[in-house]
């Protein structure tokens, strides 16, 4: 999908976001550019919450330094990235010290903007775990730097217009979501609002198809 999008473009950076905490950006992120690297695309992950770095602390990373280190510093993904060596999916991890008041200035930096063109010239795919929007700036401070937005919902939680009122709020940002994911669904109640009563009818409908041109098939000749 994100080639069909964005298909001109040599490398694709892909924030994930969500409008209210906890609602599984962090794992739809790492989901994501797991399935990328997978397919054999050259793929970061970058955990860009440097106020509650979720991402980095579900994948067990302990790093003395990080995404934040690495800008100050005016370093390369190399200095701070680790490489899985069986999917080669690259991270750069977020390292908390304390409360830093100033991430947003941070991601919309010329050093931010420097440490992702390096990483562009090695990379297909850049994915970045992003705060949620909220009355947090850091998404619409990287946003420049962002080819596409994946906005990520929780399924009976998120209010319907609490995304519209956000989405409408931060145009840049709206204009650049490219998808969004309906995260934590409940399948069975999902089922009941289906018009015939649920997937399930229909896969019974093409298992009966197909058993039915099987035994209209004519017979040959002995």
């Amino acid at each position: 999908a994100f080639d069909v999008v964005m298909e001109d473009r040599g490398s694709r950076v892909i924030g994930v976001i969500s409008v209210l905490p906890g609602e599984g950006k962090s794992t739809v992120a790492a989901n994501l550019a797991g399935l990328l690297a997978a397919t054999g695309a050259r793929t970061l992950l970058i955990d860009g919450d440097l106020r509650n770095p979720g991402l980095s602390r579900s994948l067990g990373m302990e790093a003395e330094q990080g995404l934040m280190e690495a800008v100050v510093n005016g370093q390369t993904w190399q200095s701070v990235g680790k490489v899985d060596r069986q999917t080669k999916l690259a991270i750069i991890p977020a390292v908390l010290r304390g409360q830093f008041s100033h991430t947003s200035e941070l991601l919309g930096s010329a050093g931010m903007r420097r440490f992702i063109e390096n990483a562009k010239e090695t990379f297909e795919y850049i994915i970045v775990d992003l705060p949620p929007l909220g009355p947090v700036v850091d998404a619409k401070a990287f946003a420049p730097l962002v080819d596409g937005f994946v906005l990520v919902t929780e399924w009976g939680r998120t209010p319907r217009n609490m995304v519209r009122s956000m989405l409408e709020s931060e145009p840049y940002i709206a204009n650049k979501v490219i998808g969004a994911v309906l995260n934590k669904v409940d399948l069975k109640k999902l089922a009941k609002y289906g018009a015939l009563g649920g997937s399930e009818r229909f896969f019974d409908r093409y298992s009966t198809y197909y058993l039915e041109k099987s035994e209209q098939r004519p017979k040959q000749a002995a």
